[in-house]
């Protein structure tokens, strides 16, 4: 249902080591949480497989992907299946890296000091709990909380969707190969689609979304580069999930806050996205603040009217793309309630039959904008550049 999503590439103006693949003897059992219970609750871990992600058990995916040995974990709202191997640990990025593994030892006292590098299980462990901490960050930009999701839509109660996750009934899914060629194979099994770059999927019958990532480039072969990849298309999942994915959101939007979340966690990355190659050979700039700032001062800068026009994302284009992102950091920053309020109308629209209908979404926008703010959209403009003018982009606060 929806859009089909193909090929996203990333592109960093950083460099990250890339680190080799190892044929070394697997574990047999985690060696930090030892699938003990104890620890695995202290984790938040709820399992480390068999588990079903995507529309496959795990004896499936590993019967019709072979690799070295496939990996999952489970956690409260999000299921990891991996086959990567080991990633190394940029000496400039060791900072962030320790700080992280020190909020998991804290669950889990096996987690090393100081690894020289990260290895499956540990990578596997830091994305879950990764996951989860950006999974309350997406609840708390929407202002909402698990309970606020039933399982089965409460006609009597305000919209809400269809399920607990944030509106599906089922969990996100990330699936990370080892290879482009797995990639291609796994995600034609079930879209019939063949993508070389990261695919977002619905699963309409089973109401749950899927990020599929091949992690074979060198810009992604280590965390560093990897974790902010994911959290950008998480981005998307969420927000199309969110009162359930019924109709697309629109593109400016969507794109803006995967960009916007994507670079909380890193400014440098940029995951392009690419519908049929479309943007995949359009060069963005490395400091989306100051180009933003450039667009505004010049007068060049794309108007609202024009982004909300927009139908997919090479409709954007490079400055459409910084517009958006610059006006999405405006209104978490500046209007971060109004912005809440202003999301939950347009992913909550129904018909005069109480279904959900993504009919006019322009139209939608700009009666949102009146209601929370009083707003046109060149009032909106106005406003955004005024922020812009007066120093906006300080850099974005790490997460």
């Amino acid at each position: 249902m929806g859009r089909i999503w193909v090929g996203v590439l990333v592109v960093l103006a950083i460099v990250v080591g890339v680190a080799a693949q190892k044929g070394e003897k697997a574990e047999a059992k985690c060696p930090y949480c030892h699938e003990d219970p104890a620890l695995m609750k202290a984790a938040g871990v709820l399992t480390h497989g068999p588990i079903k992600i995507g529309d496959k058990d795990s004896e499936e995916l590993e019967r019709t992907l072979p690799v070295a040995r496939w990996l999952y974990l489970e956690t409260a709202h999000l299921r990891f299946a991996s086959a990567l191997g080991d990633s190394g640990i940029d000496q400039k990025d060791r900072e962030r890296v320790e700080a992280e593994l020190t909020r998991l030892r804290a669950a889990l006292p096996d987690v090393p000091v100081k690894p020289k590098k990260l290895d499956p299980f540990l990578r596997l462990h830091l994305q879950a709990m990764k996951g989860e901490e950006f999974y309350a960050r997406f609840q708390a930009l929407l202002g909402v909380k698990d309970a606020d999701f039933p399982a089965e839509r409460d006609i009597d109660a305000p919209y809400m969707g269809a399920g607990r996750f944030l509106g599906e009934k089922d969990k996100f899914e990330v699936v990370l190969h080892v290879s482009r060629d797995n990639h291609r194979r796994y995600t034609t099994s079930f879209s019939g689609v063949a993508v070389n770059d990261s695919f977002r999927w619905h699963f309409p019958g089973l109401h749950k979304l899927l990020v599929s990532v091949p992690v074979e480039d060198a810009d992604l072969k280590d965390d560093r580069g990897l974790w902010p990849h994911i959290v950008h298309n998480l981005s998307h999942t969420f927000l199309c999930a969110y009162k359930h994915f019924s109709y697309d959101p629109p593109v400016w939007i969507d794109e803006g806050l995967a960009e916007a979340m994507e670079k909380e966690i890193d400014p440098q990355s940029r995951t392009t996205e690419g519908e049929e190659g479309s943007l995949r050979d359009t060069r963005f700039p490395a400091d989306f603040g100051a180009a933003a700032t450039k667009l505004v001062q010049s007068g060049k800068a794309p108007r609202l009217a024009e982004l909300m026009g927009a139908k997919d994302f090479s409709e954007l284009g490079q400055n459409g793309s910084v517009a958006a992102w610059s006006i999405t950091r405006f209104l978490l920053e500046a209007h971060a309630e109004k912005y809440a309020r202003f999301l939950a109308g347009l992913k909550g629209q129904l018909d005069a039959n109480g279904t959900p209908s993504g009919e006019d979404l322009p139209g939608l926008q700009r009666k949102l904008l009146r209601e929370q703010w009083g707003w046109s959209p060149a009032d909106l403009d106005e406003a955004w550049q005024a922020w812009v003018k007066a120093g906006g982009h300080a850099p974005p606060v790490k997460r």
